[in-house]
């Protein structure tokens, strides 16, 4: 079975997110390699290449998780490791594309994380842009796990056309926390323009985000019904 996961670039100026590569593994290989049609637009906006993988037209293959992604993950040496799998619900047997999906292979010194692709039956995220709008306090007094949120279309932003909106209820207002990230938004749009029904709750909450550029990192889960 074939493994995918998507890289995403974020532009450190807009905070635009882009696809730039997808990571695949075989039950024989690794294999990385860029792909388009973001990746051009990426390179307008300052990206020059992923160390390791200079060469943009490149196919990367290797036995092993490349290393240069592998020093992304947890490091099982640390004290706290088993607190790490635990806080992301992974296992102590769970495999290093399991632990890349689950963490998205975040460092705090640059802009790349590892997202699934688009799934419409599991969409999980993180709200993209929390870090202006979440800024009030009575809001996050309030904010629980398991909390139900509302997706609204924004066709008029004009960073993307594709912007949705994720709403919290509170008193009976619709607050903005902020948005779904760009990578999944032309997909989830075209399931809500057709009126396909959901739920969404928030899956995760932490209220100091280690994000540079986000003020919460507050965790979506979706689901759509089967048509």
């Amino acid at each position: 079975m074939l493994e995918k996961l998507l890289m995403i670039w974020k532009a450190p100026v807009s905070r635009r997110r882009f696809i730039i590569g997808e990571l695949s593994k075989s039950e024989e290989e690794y294999c990385f390699k860029y792909i388009n049609p973001e990746l051009e637009a990426a390179k307008e906006n300052g990206f020059s290449y992923f160390p390791g993988f200079n060469d943009l037209s490149k196919t990367y293959t290797s036995n092993t998780l490349f290393k240069n992604i592998e020093t992304r993950l947890p490091n099982p040496s640390r004290p706290d490791y088993l607190e790490i799998l635990n806080l992301y619900d992974l296992e102590t047997d769970s495999n290093q594309m399991e632990i890349l999906r689950a963490t998205k292979g975040r460092l705090l010194t640059d802009n790349f994380e590892f997202v699934p692709p688009f799934d419409r039956n599991k969409i999980e995220f993180d709200i993209a842009g929390t870090s202006h709008h979440l800024l009030d306090k009575e809001v996050r007094k309030v904010l629980r796990v398991n909390d139900n949120l509302e997706l609204e279309q924004e066709p008029d932003n004009k960073e993307d056309r594709y912007a949705i909106k994720v709403l919290y209820e509170l008193e009976d207002k619709k607050v903005l926390l902020g948005y779904v990230p760009r990578y999944y938004s032309k997909d989830l749009t075209g399931l809500l323009e057709k009126g396909t029904k959901y739920s969404a709750k928030i899956e995760s909450l932490k209220l100091d985000s280690e994000i540079s550029d986000e003020d919460v990192t507050a965790s979506v889960k979706l689901i759509f019904e089967n048509k």
